[in-house]
Parts: C-alpha cells; structure tokens; sequence
C-alpha cells in the first residue's frame, strides 16, 4: 500500500503550536521532497530553525540574528545581481530602485 501525505502549514502560526509540533516541522522540513536549493523549501526550513532556537534562547537577553551565516554570500551576491521577485538578474540588468538609488 503507499499512501501520499500533503502539510499544510502557516509559518506565521508557529509561535503558539507546542513544542513537539515544532520539532515534528523540523523533520518535515528536512525531508520535503523539494530539490535541494529549493527557494520555499529552504524559507520554510529556516522559520522552524528560527523558532527552535528563539524557544531554546528564551530569556537569554542577547541578539540572536545579528550574523547571520549567509550574510557574506548574499553580500557577494548582490554586488553582481539584483533580485526581481521571482530571479535573480545581473546587476547591469536589473532595474534599481529608489531606495537603492540613493
């Protein structure tokens, strides 16, 4: 027999679910059948590890997303390319922005 199992889950809820829905969304999120390098599959995959740890620092009064570990690629990558909404485009494609501009 095989059977196929969809989630549907709303990020923007996962402050008030419990701690063992949370870690239940981490091993659906690590075994998503999404490509690796997947956009939605790896925000979605983020989130939770961001709530996990903001519950494991709870109380712990220190800035906990200050450095990031994608900071310095993504610093690399928007010297050369901007993203639209939907892809990334050489910078010398890309139309700027206002904020950009100045």
């Amino acid at each position: 027999m095989k059977k196929t199992i969809t989630f549907e889950i709303d990020t923007a809820c996962l402050p008030g679910r419990t701690d063992e829905y949370i870690a239940a969304l981490w091993y659906i999120a690590q075994f998503q059948p999404a490509e690796h390098g997947d956009h939605d599959a790896g925000e979605f995959a983020e989130q939770v590890g961001r709530e996990i740890i903001q519950r494991w620092m709870r109380g712990v009064p220190v800035p906990v997303w200050n450095i990031q570990g994608s900071d310095y690629y993504h610093q690399q990558l928007t010297r050369i390319a901007r993203w639209n909404g939907e892809d990334w485009v050489a910078a010398s494609d890309a139309q700027r922005s206002v904020p950009e501009i100045l």
